[in-house]
Parts: C-alpha cells; sequence; structure tokens
C-alpha cells in the first residue's frame, strides 16, 4: 500500500484501486467510516461464510453498527455494537444465532485485532422472507 498527502486528503493507492481518506466527508472517507467498515466488511463476510458452511440458505444481510466514542479522549471508539440481520427461509433459532455471533467475534481477525481495546458486541437476528419475525 502506498498513501500520499496531499492537501485536504491523503490519497491510498491500493489493491482495488485508489482511496480518499480526509477529516471531513467532502473531500474523502474519514477515517471512523474506514475503520467501522473494515470490521463490518471482515465479520460480515464471514458471518456469511459460517452461514454457507451450515446450510443455511439466505437472501442477504444487512448489517447495522452503532459506536459510542469519547470526546474526552480524542474522540475514541470506546463500544461497536454489531447487528446483523440475515433474511431468509430457513429458521435460526436465538441458540444458534448467538453460536454463530460467538463464532464471528471470536475469528474475524479484523475484530481481534482491536477487542482488547474496544468492547465489541456482535448480534444475528433472522427475518423470514414470507415477512414474520422469527
Amino acid at each position: 500500500m502506498e498513501f500520499t498527502i496531499e492537501n485536504n486528503h491523503i490519497k491510498g493507492s491500493l489493491g482495488f484501486g485508489e482511496i480518499a481518506v480526509a477529516p471531513n466527508e467532502t473531500d474523502g472517507y474519514r477515517p471512523y467510516e474506514l475503520f467501522v467498515s473494515s470490521l463490518a466488511g471482515c465479520s460480515g463476510i464471514l458471518l456469511r461464510t459460517i452461514l454457507t458452511k451450515r446450510r443455511i440458505t439466505f437472501e442477504n444481510i444487512k448489517m447495522e453498527v452503532t459506536a459510542v466514542r469519547n470526546p474526552e479522549e480524542a474522540n475514541r471508539i470506546e463500544q461497536l455494537s454489531f447487528s446483523a440481520r440475515v433474511y431468509t427461509e430457513d429458521p435460526i433459532t436465538p441458540q444458534q444465532a448467538e453460536k454463530m455471533a460467538h463464532l464471528v467475534l471470536k475469528n474475524c481477525g479484523m475484530i481481534q485485532s482491536v477487542i482488547q481495546s474496544i468492547n465489541v458486541k456482535f448480534s444475528i437476528e433472522c427475518t423470514p422472507l414470507n415477512g414474520s419475525k422469527n
């Protein structure tokens, strides 16, 4: 990876292409957005893999992330809560969801890299494709 510091942003030349990182949304992606995106990407891909290995068919997965930041300590991230909603015809019991969430936390390299300094929570909820909630 290579990065160039320019006027209002830093430009990175990465394997997929270029990316602009900036302190505001008008000049590039904010570091906070990229950080959370990397954790969501890693954990979401891992959840998809777990579902596939368990032969649980799904239409899609949506993930929402909330954060608690401490403005008195450089606005550091103190807690991240990931809530994954799996849209499927296969029912997922609360016990299965809890076990899969534990596997995601335990095996996601990005989460494991920060779990000692950030309280990370991960939950999974199943939404049947017919619309009724499991």
